[in-house]
């Protein structure tokens, strides 16, 4: 979720277990002894990670940048860097609670903001593969009349796909006056959705593009629909346990202690957030370590099918001038803003949400996932993905 005020180490190794068959002989009794059955191995993790080799120089340059940065105050959080399955940075600096002197650390968890969005549409996207949805259809008969008691004639035409691409008309609610007053207290989707659903839209949907919460939080409402589960439960029964994602949810309140408190700028406490007001836009949260197997498992087709993939990493709707959410960007995906960096495939989405800002890039072709997450609002953290993700394509 984006506030549109403000313009969103120890690596763990995953062994490999591979069983060997015992020795026969000859018992005491005579005969021939049946060996035992080998165990099955398990099959190499795709997403298993490991140090990079000791003097790497890029993983040292890395280093020494963000030490830089967290020096001069101007970062405050956590990144990592992975390229190859090799960790070539792992990260932290600042504090995750001031009040308390709690440090922050590489497993540290943050709120994601609109990073969030990443999930969702892919939540989308699976219920899709199942044969739950098109993403042609309407998304009235889905809300209808759980969500509301009936849609306005402007929402008639509005199709699943456009409010993942932006390109649906529906008023951004980040906007409205009192989204900011009520980010602290806790709600339903229900209630959100009657903040937005009779406002008429921006345009006519699906001829122009602008970013807009109230679509996402739409889109989890339909999840919910078809999925008949809770918003958090299909994230943890769909995306986050199968890929072991294990300090990746959603909760309606807030994320598991110690978790990192947002501040708005360094000692300035942000006030807290709910996540129900966050929804299914901006209301997840995870780890810097979780973040970088989410995107390489893109890379390995371990999240979705391959065409799957290919899609939600497409561009689905152009930019407009300036770029999407006024990033370098040429089109929105599903859930990613689609870029190109020194000639390579370059896909990525911010975060700005009252107290956080975060960046979650990847390169699809090049197996480099780099993900920068922070708890001060005014840190530059795509400046520093950006930088980190150059430095990972030159060394």
């Amino acid at each position: 979720m984006v506030n549109m005020r403000v313009g969103r180490s120890a690596v763990a190794v995953c062994a490999v277990l591979t069983a060997g068959v015992a020795c026969s002989g000859s018992g005491g009794g005579g005969g021939t002894a049946t060996p035992p059955a080998a165990r099955r191995a398990h099959p190499p993790d795709p997403l298993a990670t490991s140090p990079a080799p000791p003097g790497d120089k890029t993983g040292a340059a890395m280093t020494s940048y963000l030490q830089g940065l967290a020096a001069d105050k101007k970062f405050t959080g956590a990144a990592i860097v992975v390229r190859h399955g090799q960790v070539l940075t792992r990260f932290a600096a600042g504090k995750a609670d001031a009040a308390k002197n709690v440090p922050n650390r590489p497993d540290t968890i943050f709120r994601l903001a609109s990073v969030s969005k990443q999930f969702t549409a892919m939540l989308v996207l699976k219920q899709r593969d199942q044969g739950h949805l098109r993403l042609s259809d309407k998304i009235c008969p889905y809300l209808v009349p759980t969500y509301v008691k009936s849609c306005p004639k402007a929402w008639g035409a509005i199709t699943i796909k456009e409010i993942l691409d932006h390109t649906s008309g529906i008023p951004d609610i980040s906007e409205m006056p009192d989204f900011f007053p009520k980010l602290s207290k806790p709600t339903n989707t229900q209630e959100i959705i009657q903040r937005f659903v009779n406002k008429p839209l921006d345009f006519k949907p699906g001829t122009n593009w602008k970013y807009s919460n109230s679509g996402y939080i739409l889109a989890g409402a339909i999840v919910e629909k078809v999925a008949k589960k809770p918003f958090g439960t299909v994230l943890h029964d769909d995306i986050a346990g199968p890929l072991g994602l294990g300090r990746t949810g959603y909760t309606n309140g807030y994320p598991p202690s110690p978790y990192a408190k947002g501040y708005l700028k360094p000692g300035t406490p942000a006030p807290p957030i709910n996540g129900s007001q966050a929804n299914a836009a901006g209301g997840v949260y995870s780890t810097v370590d979780d973040l970088s197997r989410w995107d390489r498992a893109f890379g390995t087709a371990k999240v979705a099918p391959a065409s799957t993939v290919k899609e939600a990493l497409s561009p689905q709707a152009p930019c407009p001038s300036g770029g999407c959410l006024d990033s370098p960007s040429s089109a929105y995906g599903f859930g990613w803003l689609i870029d190109k960096l020194k000639g390579h495939r370059y896909v990525y989405h911010p975060g700005l949400l009252q107290g956080y800002h975060t960046s979650n890039g990847y390169l699809p072709d090049d197996d480099i996932a780099v993900v920068v997450l922070s708890n001060v609002q005014t840190t530059d953290v795509n400046g520093i993905n950006r930088h980190l993700a150059t430095m990972a394509l030159s060394g």
